[in-house]
């Protein structure tokens, strides 16, 4: 290839790179039960002390320059959280929930390493992506309240609904950056403002167990979710979270006798906003992929109590994603996860 340059002696100091996450935590719990009303549940509360240590080398944006980097921080948590239950009758029952969570970042997100994608014919769509050491946890106040009907053993159907406050939602951000005198459109994971979510769901579950011989085996699941966010972004006002859609759906086919189990599912959701990029001479755009639907599969027969055989198919449509700056006339990029079938042979020791 005409390669003359002699092979490195080591890596660059920026694919090298050691986080170190320590967690100390300690929970109570307490469960209790009236005497005079149908009502039941548990309270507690968890204690996390989390700390996190990220060495390596990072670029500065600024110059393109390499420097050493050493990021340690740790902070605690306390996570209460409360569960209620009102029977209201053999078959019909109210729930209410609160808590406190936090979601840390994964490692792959504190990475200080950084890759470039220049772009020889038109250096203004120079790209490239990076981590960012300085990520914080995720921290949500979360209320959930449930309505619970059963029908008979096999027959449900719950109403919820939720509302979430959250803290730092990750997003990823993508921003001008000089490296090596050239200017790249560099994204990075950063988090966001204050974010609300607030949703409904609605469930039904039914297997069939009065129809006769063979038939009795077959059920189904059907749910839908409504969900709305916000988040203020900037000069961009309020946005919708990043991969929350506002809509989704899932419709289950079920079978459950004797030995044989099997199911088949199609998920479906409604566009989302992926994140955001800054064109230049454009200025920030959120990118958005499109609504889609999945199909997935699996049947699975007990030869014993611990021999399983299982077939098994994802993407059984090979539905091909999509996503698109803006407007729809505007496409950004597309990808699929192709179809795969599996055969697995599960042994219980």
């Amino acid at each position: 290839f005409g390669i003359s340059a002699p092979i490195p002696a080591s890596a660059s100091p920026l694919t090298l790179w050691d986080i170190h996450e320590d967690t100390q935590a300690a929970y109570g719990m307490t469960t209790f039960k009236s005497a005079a009303l149908p009502l039941d549940g548990n309270a507690g509360v968890r204690v996390v002390r989390t700390r996190e240590r990220v060495s390596g080398s990072q670029t500065v944006p600024a110059t393109g320059t390499v420097a050493p980097i050493a990021v340690d921080s740790s902070h605690t948590d306390v996570l209460p959280s409360a569960n209620l239950r009102y029977r209201v009758n053999d078959g019909l029952i109210l729930r209410g929930a609160a808590s406190k969570t936090i979601t840390r970042p994964d490692f792959n997100q504190l990475s200080p390493s950084l890759t470039l994608i220049a772009n020889p014919i038109n250096p203004s769509l120079n790209q490239g992506s990076a981590g960012n050491p300085d990520l914080q946890a995720v921290r949500s106040t979360n209320w959930d309240v449930a309505v619970e009907r059963y029908l008979d053993k096999t027959t449900s159907v719950v109403a919820t609904a939720f509302l979430k406050h959250v803290d730092g939602f990750v997003t990823t951000v993508s921003s001008p950056e000089t490296h090596d005198g050239a200017v790249y459109q560099v994204s990075r994971p950063r988090n966001g403002n204050t974010a609300r979510i607030a949703g409904a769901e609605m469930g039904y579950q039914q297997f069939f167990d009065t129809l006769p011989g063979w038939m009795s085996g077959l059920g189904v699941q059907a749910n839908y979710t409504y969900v709305h966010s916000s988040m203020t972004n900037g000069a961009a006002g309020d946005q919708p979270l990043p991969n929350l859609s506002r809509h989704s759906a899932n419709l289950v086919g079920m079978y459950e006798r004797g030995p044989v189990s099997a199911r088949i599912a199609y998920n479906w959701r409604d566009k989302f906003l992926s994140g955001f990029t800054n064109v230049v001479g454009v200025g920030s755009l959120p990118i958005y992929t499109r609504g889609y639907g999945w199909l997935d599969a699996s049947f699975s027969y007990r030869l014993d109590n611990r021999v399983t055989l299982s077939l098994e198919g994802t993407n059984l449509l090979r539905t091909v994603r999509s996503a698109y700056y803006g407007v729809a006339t505007r496409p950004q990029s597309a990808w699929i996860n192709d179809r795969q079938i599996s055969l697995v042979l599960q042994i219980h020791l």
